[in-house]
């Protein structure tokens, strides 16, 4: 009797044991799925983003560089003069290539390659407009710059890549137009070629 009590016991605590782990684990996993969910609400563009814990890291990763190059921009900006400087800059004196253009939707296609080394392709399709910069044989231009004209030119940026492949630099930035903005397709796109000029700029003087 006595040693039919003592299993009993044993299984009994194995038993408690095994449930207390079980319990631990799920009150784990309960705390993981509520730190991703709080870094999905941190997204800007969370609303186009699964809720999938590899699809939130991957986007967290590529937000913090554009958040810290964001930041870094608004402070440099505190420190610059509001009139122009004697020795500002001139556009470029090439022009941008329209590729495509719908006249009615305002979707275009802009291609800006005024040497070998360096080229600007914009596609606009309906609120989105995709950017892609090549550059080769010089410095790549600081991300805070060109934060700068996306949002000088009323362009919301959603999602930002570059990588080097080989010995060019290739930029692609996602981005939306702001809300609001009047939208007629000749403004749009004579905004998007200034913007191919002004990256052109951006590029000679980094």
């Amino acid at each position: 009797m006595t040693t039919e009590w003592s299993d009993y016991d044993g299984n009994s605590c194995h038993l408690d044991a095994r449930e207390r782990h079980k319990m631990v684990e799920r009150e784990r996993r309960k705390s993981m799925q509520q730190l991703f969910h709080s870094l999905h609400s941190l997204l800007p563009h969370s609303n186009v983003v699964r809720k999938e814990q590899s699809l939130i890291l991957d986007e967290i990763i590529n937000y913090i560089p554009l958040a810290v190059a964001r930041l870094k921009s608004l402070q440099a900006q505190k420190n610059v003069p509001l009139t122009p400087s004697p020795n500002t800059k001139t556009a470029s004196s090439s022009s941008p290539t329209t590729l495509f253009c719908d006249h009615n939707s305002g979707d275009c296609d802009i291609l800006f390659s005024p040497d070998p080394t360096f080229s600007v392709a914009i596609r606009a399709r309906g609120d989105c407009v995709n950017i892609s910069l090549t550059m080769g044989n010089s410095q790549p231009i600081p991300l805070s710059q060109i934060l700068d004209e996306l949002e000088a030119h009323h362009l919301e940026l959603t999602r930002s890549t570059h990588f080097i492949d080989g010995r060019k630099f290739i930029h692609h930035s996602e981005c939306k137009i702001c809300d609001g903005l009047d939208r007629s397709p000749a403004l749009l796109k004579a905004r998007l070629q200034d913007l191919a000029c002004k990256l052109q700029e951006l590029r000679k003087w980094s």
